[in-house]
């Protein structure tokens, strides 16, 4: 049973930590211009490791750039650049939002394109997770404002997510899935450079200990590692893998109480115990 929920769950507890390193990372350089560069450095600093220390092949056929262009524009530029930037224009309740209804538009197109019959089980957990999280939310939406450019970025986000999860499920690779992540890690962050000074975001305020810190959390354990582990859950099931998109916020706020001091109030303690039975009950299986 540990063997089976342990990607998904850390993914999870990885996934939730870049929240934490971005609000570090934001003391030094703007958030949109901290992502790209993090998505550049990661295919700089792991090409020399594919090629000279791992030896395995590292340049794509020509029949896999298209995979690479379209997986890396969807799931790091539109998906990561898109969530990244629209940070400026809602407040956290919103963004929390948006993130329950990206598993639950996942299992919308993976019913859709993958022809994947969802479980009243998988049905009935999305639903007690997806209550977890706004009733988490719950607290910060009275005070919550999102400005229309906002909504748009944060629509682009959770469309973008879903769609490459599901464009994953449907690709074969020849090129090991470590290599593919470094490729389109790369190229995501390429597209998204020149959109940081559109969204006014393209500075570096120092070149500091702290960016540098942040950046190799970001870049080894996010664009690599946590990367990696979704890209073998949205492989083996689209579905199964946006169930632990649920747990993300959870321990975001666990890091926030703990690292930076933020509250918890009661309500994300009984959203957070929803999201967990949620999960849980979608793992539940049919039984004929």
């Amino acid at each position: 049973m540990l063997r089976k929920i342990a990607p998904g769950l850390t993914f999870s507890i990885l996934w939730a930590s870049g929240a934490v390193a971005v609000k570090f990372g934001i003391r030094s350089a703007d958030a949109l211009m901290l992502a790209s560069i993090r998505f550049i450095l990661t295919g700089i600093i792991f090409c020399p490791y594919f090629l000279y220390i791992k030896k395995e092949r590292f340049w794509p056929y020509k029949s896999e750039w298209k995979s690479i262009f379209i997986y890396g524009i969807l799931c790091t530029t539109l998906t990561l650049g898109t969530f990244f930037a629209a940070q400026a224009y809602s407040s956290a309740g919103i963004s929390m939002l948006f993130i329950a209804v990206a598993p639950l538009l996942i299992a919308l197109l993976s019913s859709i394109v993958l022809k994947r019959k969802l479980t009243r089980y998988e049905i009935a957990g999305m639903v007690i997770a997806f209550s977890g999280l706004v009733l988490t939310s719950a607290a910060a939406l009275p005070n919550a404002s999102i400005k229309p450019l906002g909504i748009l970025l944060l629509l682009i986000y959770i469309t973008a997510y879903a769609l490459s999860s599901v464009y994953f499920s449907t690709i074969k690779l020849q090129m090991k899935n470590s290599v593919f992540n470094v490729w389109q890690v790369f190229i995501g962050g390429i597209v998204l450079l020149p959109f940081c000074p559109l969204f006014g975001q393209a500075h570096i305020s120092r070149f500091d200990a702290n960016l540098v810190l942040v950046l190799l959390w970001l870049i080894f354990i996010l664009s690599f590692i946590a990367n990696q582990l979704w890209l073998y859950l949205i492989g083996v099931d689209p579905v199964a893998a946006g169930t632990w998109l649920y747990l993300t916020p959870v321990f975001g706020y666990a890091y926030g109480y703990f690292i930076l001091g933020e509250p918890i109030t009661i309500w994300s303690i009984l959203g957070a115990i929803l999201v967990v039975i949620g999960l849980v009950f979608s793992k539940r299986k049919e039984v004929v």
